[in-house]
């Protein structure tokens, strides 16, 4: 269980993690797009307002110190800008490719960028490395302005791969340390579950003796005065605390760490069908119909006594709340290398949490009652035995009078 609890943490954690870091890189990368874009577009339409070209009077201006600051564009930048133009007819015919400011574009390359944006019918955007923007001229002509930013767009391949790394290896770091400081924090909950255990374990045998004394004395009465209605009533709780102890035993040796489960073919169907014979005659006593439904060689590996055990108290919780007259269905069957068992019966009050029934001594007031018998442990006890084969339990309403208790295990 610890075991389990510190993986969830770890996982827990991890995830938290992940997405912390997730929303930042991707925060920060899109700003840097975003930036890039800004800069890019904010060139471009200096460009479009001037028909192509840098007005150098604006630029003049910025060095004098006239222009507001932390803008996209400064003197330098018209001598470090490289771009083209391109000039359409109201047809959109190229009539006029200027490619004089950049070097890595010809005539013919132009042509084929210009030829692909008036196809896209877009006006704005990138291609390959250039940002473009398509100007509708007073005359009906058009001007298409491309803006190399392959420096700008490099950068921020370089950032987002840089920050790629830098994630992945702190995450593996974070997990390192997550890991390792994980033990340190389960392990005041591992040990006083362990000395839990321990007292269960001790405080069972230490009880096992002083039964034995009293059911011995129990019997030496019964020799010298009879079975009398104080014997009767002295031997059933010593039974029913024999009982409760071999449970509790059981159960917390089911929850070791180091539990492994003995592995064999077991008959599952064979096994159900023992098991529910009984309480076939004890229900026509209590006006209560037990069904069958039980597929037919139906061979699981496990524990042949874990296996009987589990059949034994779900019949018998079911034995034990049914609706007097009602009714108990047991179905088993296989599907997809999965074992299904359904034991449900009629309640005369269905439970308000299903999920605490398998809480060990939880019982409703007038659901779970305590005049049924039992410790209040039986379900603790099948979904201890349930989950040592990975298996599943849980109990649901199958209608308003009807409650299932339904288990999933693996053949294998």
């Amino acid at each position: 269980m610890i075991e389990k609890l510190r993986k969830k943490f770890i996982l827990v954690t991890m995830a938290v993690v992940f997405l912390v870091m997730f929303v930042v890189l991707v925060a920060l990368n899109v700003t840097n797009y975003f930036h890039a874009a800004e800069r890019a577009d904010e060139i471009l339409s200096i460009l479009a307002e001037n028909g192509g070209e840098f007005p150098a009077e604006e630029f003049k201006k910025q060095e004098s110190g006239n222009l507001p600051p932390n803008q996209a564009v400064s003197a330098e930048t018209p001598f470090e800008t490289r771009y083209f133009t391109v000039i359409t007819n109201s047809n959109r015919q190229i009539i006029q490719i200027d490619t004089t400011r950049i070097r890595s574009v010809d005539s013919e390359a132009g042509q084929i960028y210009a030829e692909e944006v008036l196809t896209s019918n877009k006006t704005k955007g990138y291609l390959d490395d250039f940002r473009y923007k398509v100007v509708e001229k007073e005359d009906g002509t058009f001007l298409l302005l491309f803006v190399d930013s392959q420096r700008e767009l490099q950068t921020m391949r370089t950032f987002l791969q840089n920050s790629l790394s830098i994630g992945l290896i702190s995450l593996a770091f974070i997990f390192l340390l997550v890991f390792y400081f994980s033990k340190k924090i389960v392990k005041p909950v591992q040990e006083s579950i362990d000395r839990q255990k321990q007292f269960i374990t001790d405080m069972g045998h230490e009880i096992k003796t002083p039964l034995a004394i009293i059911s011995a004395n129990n019997d030496v009465q019964k020799m010298l005065n009879g079975d009398t209605e104080w014997t009767k009533s002295t031997g059933k709780q010593i039974r029913r605390l024999n009982g409760l102890m071999e449970s509790m035993l059981q159960l917390t040796q089911m929850e070791e760490e180091t539990y492994q489960p003995k592995i064999e073919s077991v008959d599952f169907s064979q096994v159900l069908r023992e098991t529910c014979e009984p309480y076939i005659l004890i229900g026509e006593q209590k006006n209560v119909t037990v069904s069958l439904n039980i597929q037919p060689n139906i061979i699981i590996q496990a524990e042949m006594e874990a296996i009987n055990k589990l059949c034994s108290l779900l019949m018998d919780n079911a034995n034990k709340y049914v609706r007097e007259p009602g009714t108990i269905q047991v179905r088993l069957d296989s599907h997809q290398h999965k074992i299904r068992l359904i034991v449900s019966n009629t309640v005369s009050e269905m439970p308000q949490n299903f999920d605490r029934l398998f809480d060990r001594f939880y019982r409703e007031d007038q659901a779970r009652r305590h005049t049924a018998g039992g410790y209040g442990i039986g379900l603790s006890l099948a979904a201890a035995i349930v989950e040592s084969y990975h298996g599943q339990i849980k109990a649901s309403p199958l209608n308003e009078e009807t409650i299932a208790f339904e288990v999933v295990m693996p053949l294998k």
